[in-house]
């Protein structure tokens, strides 16, 4: 039998490798796209998760300094507050993980903090920064920072919330505790709010009028994503450390990426999402 001419063979091989991909088993595979394919997504904004972690100890100024030079549109961080009043950035209740220091945030003064230094992550070891100072050096810029309150007394939260709206830097509060946006939004009502959700804690918004969720990972389901998109809600995803772990989320949709890598999650979402979301959260 004569052989098909090659354009032939080449038409039949694709189709057979077409039929291949359609019958295989199992949920949605994630692959290497080539380099002519259309954008997968719009562009999901690249959140550095206390910073850049990777490339400097955690919530420091060093660490948010570096992410922005790496790309991050926006900054991540965790505010506690001293004995004496003065909010810090820091993700325990304790110093003892991340500094050379040791005890509970909120039975040290402020003095005591800034003796200390953050050794936790590479590189030289860090001042513990504090609020004030990440907001002034963010202030006018295009970066915003998603700011987590974390669990502490009705005045700490009264007096983050009124640091935030009193910068010239942009700030979205996000917080587990839906009483902390309450009384966050009762202080500084213009400040965009998003309630952050985990397998373990998961509180009702109830009315509170939220600009996003934050979802751990494993809750972003496309169906869930879909849900607080058809809410009105913007969803941010966490913490997404991988090329496999930002394509599924930006094909889910996600509007952004929680990420400890914010160098490359830049290089991926400029490389496959080229494209902007119409007054999404680049807009802010």
């Amino acid at each position: 039998m004569t052989a098909p001419p090659r354009a032939a063979r080449t038409a039949v091989l694709a189709a057979l490798a077409v039929l291949a991909a359609g019958c295989a088993s199992g949920g949605p595979v994630l692959r290497a796209r080539p380099a002519t394919a259309p954008p997968v997504c719009e562009s999901p904004v690249v959140i550095g998760h206390r910073g850049s972690p990777r490339k400097a100890p955690e919530n420091t100024m060093a660490s948010f300094d570096t992410a922005l030079d790496q790309g991050a549109d926006w900054l991540e961080t965790d505010v506690q507050t001293t004995r004496d009043g003065v909010p810090v950035l820091m993700h325990d209740s304790t110093v003892d993980r991340t500094t050379n220091g040791k005890g509970a945030i909120a039975d040290l003064t402020a003095a005591q903090i800034a003796a200390l230094r953050v050794t936790i992550g590479p590189g030289p070891a860090q001042p513990v920064a504090t609020l004030d100072q990440l907001l002034k050096r963010l202030a006018d810029s295009n970066a915003t920072l998603l700011m987590e309150i974390k669990w502490q007394r009705p005045e700490d939260v009264a007096r983050i919330a009124g640091m935030a709206a009193g910068s010239r830097a942009r700030v979205v509060l996000y917080s587990f505790s839906a009483d902390h946006l309450r009384q966050a939004h009762a202080v500084a009502p213009a400040l965009p709010m998003v309630l952050i959700q985990s397998g373990a804690i998961a509180e009702d918004a109830g009315d509170l009028p939220l600009r996003g969720i934050a979802l751990e990972s494993g809750l972003a389901s496309s169906a869930r994503i879909a849900a607080e998109r058809r809410a009105g809600h913007e969803v941010y995803v966490w913490t997404l450390d991988s090329e496999e772990s930002w394509q599924l989320m930006a094909a889910r949709d996600a509007d952004g990426l929680i990420t400890d890598t914010p160098a490359p999650a830049r290089r991926w979402v400029d490389a496959n999402c080229p494209t902007e979301r119409g007054g999404g959260p680049r807009g802010h």
